[in-house]
């Protein structure tokens, strides 16, 4: 990453999840809970793989640009594959820096979602998945669309 102050930023932890078909019941601790994570990381090899070839990721829209770029100049996107998941936490992630109030959340174990406002949650991974095979919506195209979303709700 470009930005000195991303790599001093410690990561945190998704939190935890209901796992498939398993309830567990027990009384809410009455502890405050701390801050909602803002910055889970999942994306070493995205960085990795930039960084192999000379480029940097910063996280930002530019960094948004730089995947669709990368997603758009290969015609095999099966080479891709291993990137797919790498791609949606580090969407997750450029939401949670870009987007006042928004942070991660885990419905399901294992699998995180963003949530921008009280209403709307960004499932990232699953918008990797579909950029991976379609052109359209970009991430670019994506964010905006969620920065829209995020200025029309109160």
């Amino acid at each position: 990453m470009i930005d000195p102050e991303d790599s001093a930023e410690p990561l945190q932890r998704l939190p935890p999840g209901m796992p498939r078909r398993y309830a567990e019941y027990r009384p809410a601790d009455r502890q405050q809970p701390g801050p909602p994570p803002t910055n889970v990381g999942g994306y070493d090899e995205l960085l990795a793989h930039f960084q192999s070839n000379g480029m940097q990721l910063p996280r930002s829209v530019d960094g948004l640009a730089a995947i669709d770029n990368l997603i758009d100049s290969i015609d095999d996107k099966t080479s891709l594959s291993t990137l797919v998941r790498p791609i949606g936490m580090f969407y997750g992630d450029v939401l949670t820096h870009t987007i006042p109030g928004a942070h991660w959340e885990v419905i399901q174990e294992g699998y995180p979602l963003v949530r921008v406002t009280a209403k709307t949650a960004v499932d990232v991974v699953q918008v990797a998945i579909r950029r991976m095979a379609t052109a359209d919506p970009t991430l670019l195209q994506n964010y905006a669309h969620v920065k829209d979303l995020v200025g029309k709700e109160p």
